[in-house]
């Protein structure tokens, strides 16, 4: 039999080796692939080894030997699932053809123990030990010595304690494994029924989890924990490799040679790495390393006490160094450094604190954001030597002018005269994202006043790309928030937003609206700078409803005239 079977294929391939070219028996090859694959293995190349012991299997799959090689090379490579199957296999094998086993029944029990199957490798090392006795056995017992250590260390007084402590967070992660390994196997819609949901939909939307800021700030925590208990110094590059995972700028699309394999490298590795950190986790887990570092529970108590009170001081200290930034922006009159500094400190920071290290959020939480809506209304006065005009609404709401586009006729071959539509919105786009992450937050917050806030901060981007009925709509949501925290200032600006919106539209009449609704909340803020901006729009609103009447009762006026004389023509 050859080995080159079929006809040759068209294009260059790679050079096939001399010892392929000699027509060899199948027994002689199968040999020769087995002793490559030994030759690999020797020189940990992986990939490579298990590809020849794999070809040396399909030569003949009575060959437990070359299984065993391939289920050690597997094992190394941290692929325990394949690994497993393969020691599995080659001890039926070699059992059938009663030859000896020793080795092979210990590197399946091996991969039951790395495979974090404690108790499995115990029964499996406990049935070898009555197959196997004097010196072929000493293998096992020395195997049943770590695995009875560590199921002594996993189960001792250190589990007790942790599930002392943790008894009801352990009871729902419980329930949550429990619901998740429960199979229903009625049909879709008898399911969907019973928990009263549609059972018309044959495909069920996938539900996005979405976690909050704080429940992100903790996971991220927890798996540096993790990684500094196990690993020491060398954690960061576990965070690191995670981030190459994530990391886009590596795995580009239009990097044809290199996409494939970088991708599949970074995640392999990566794959490896956790598989061993679970590992470890798994023969020493997190609170019997706790257990031994802390014997002590009362010097553990007060050392997390002393961690506590060093936590809440340089946070008040940060509370108060922010506080005299936000004032000292405030009496400069830089409004939109001052709204920045406010998202970056209150959306990126403060928001991951409880209120156990934050003693005085919500007396915190007020003060910003009152200082904040207070240097918004600063800007609402009425400039010196001012005389109220038709277009005097835009210069005292600081609005755009507005001004008419031009059409800039299509010329073929000039590319600027080409519609842009298809060239990437960057503004829009930090725009969309900034929204999605303010509605992220009011998600998660539980103060009438930072939805008040947020809601502003929403109506006024979509103002800025002009998308009015937005704005209204979020400035509507600001305002009821307001009512409910009983705040005069959030719900006075809330409407100076819907009559900004509809002053670019030109809605006359609504804006004339908002301003009666406006004046009473200005007379209750007890300030007269408010009150008299307030009676100056609603003059310069009146000027411009007077204006518009005109222009409609004359253009009806010359309307008329012209079909009279029509008529006197006929």
């Amino acid at each position: 039999m050859s080995v080159i079977a079929g006809p040759p294929k068209a294009g260059i391939e790679e050079a096939i080796p001399v010892w392929m070219k000699i027509d060899w028996p199948p027994e002689i090859v199968h040999n020769i692939f087995k002793n490559w694959g030994t030759y690999y293995a020797l020189r940990r190349q992986d990939s490579n080894s298990i590809e020849y012991f794999t070809k040396a299997m399909e030569l003949d799959d009575t060959d437990y030997l070359s299984i065993y090689g391939r289920s050690q090379i597997k094992r190394m490579a941290a692929r325990l699932e394949g690994a497993l199957a393969d020691a599995k296999l080659a001890a039926e094998l070699a059992k059938k053809q009663k030859a000896p086993n020793v080795l092979i029944n210990f590197e399946y029990c091996c991969d039951l123990f790395e495979l974090n199957q404690l108790e499995h490798s115990k029964i499996e090392i406990s049935n070898n030990l009555k197959l196997f006795k004097d010196i072929t056995a000493s293998i096992f017992k020395e195997r049943e010595i770590v695995i009875d250590s560590v199921i002594q260390d996993a189960t001792g007084k250190a589990m007790s304690l942790f599930l002392l402590q943790n008894q009801k967070l352990v009871e729902k992660v419980f329930r949550i494994n429990e619901a998740k390994a429960r199979v229903d196997r009625r049909l879709l819609w008898k399911i969907q029924r019973e928990e009263k949901k549609c059972d018309v939909l044959s495909v069920l939307e996938e539900v996005e989890e979405i976690l909050s800021p704080l429940e992100i700030a903790r996971r991220k925590r927890a798996f540096n924990i993790v990684h500094q208990t196990y690993m020491n110094k060398t954690w960061i590059d576990f965070v690191f490799m995670r981030l190459l995972t994530e990391n886009k700028s590596l795995h580009l699309d239009q990097c044809k040679r290199s996409h494939g394999f970088l991708q599949k490298l970074v995640f392999e590795q990566y794959k490896i790495i956790r598989e061993f950190v679970k590992m470890i986790q798994t023969r020493s887990p997190l609170y019997y390393v706790n257990y031994i570092k802390f014997r002590n529970l009362a010097m553990l108590m007060k050392s997390k006490q002393a961690y506590l009170y060093r936590t809440q001081y340089q946070l008040h200290r940060n509370m108060i160094a922010h506080l005299k930034e936000i004032h000292r922006l405030r009496k400069e009159k830089r409004l939109q450094k001052l709204v920045s500094y406010v998202e970056k400190i209150m959306g990126k920071d403060y928001v991951k604190r409880t209120n156990r290290v934050m003693c005085w959020k919500f007396e915190f939480v007020n003060e910003v954001y009152n200082i904040s809506a207070l240097a918004l209304t600063e800007q609402y006065s009425i400039p010196k030597n001012f005389r109220p005009s038709n277009a005097s609404m835009v210069q005292l709401l600081h609005l755009p002018a507005d001004t008419i586009k031009e059409i800039v006729p299509f010329v073929f071959g000039d590319r600027s005269t080409h519609d842009a539509t298809d060239t990437l919105d960057i503004e829009g786009k930090k725009l969309r994202k900034r929204i999605s992450h303010l509605e992220n937050l009011i998600r998660f917050t539980n103060f009438s006043i930072e939805k008040c806030y947020l809601y502003y901060q929403i109506s006024d981007v979509y103002l800025s790309q002009g998308h009015s009925e937005e704005c209204c709509f979020n400035a509507r949501k600001a305002i009821k928030e307001s009512e409910i925290c009983n705040n005069l200032i959030w719900k006075f600006l809330s409407n100076v937003q819907i009559i900004k919106a509809n002053r670019i539209l030109h809605k006359v009449e609504r804006v004339g609206e908002a301003l009666e609704k406006t004046l009473p909340i200005a007379e209750q803020l007890c300030s007269s700078r408010l009150v008299n901006f307030i009676e100056i729009c609603i003059i310069c609103n009146e000027l411009e409803i007077t204006k518009k009447s005109n222009a409609s009762s004359h253009g009806a006026f010359s309307y008329t005239s012209i079909n009279y004389g029509e008529e006197r023509q006929l």
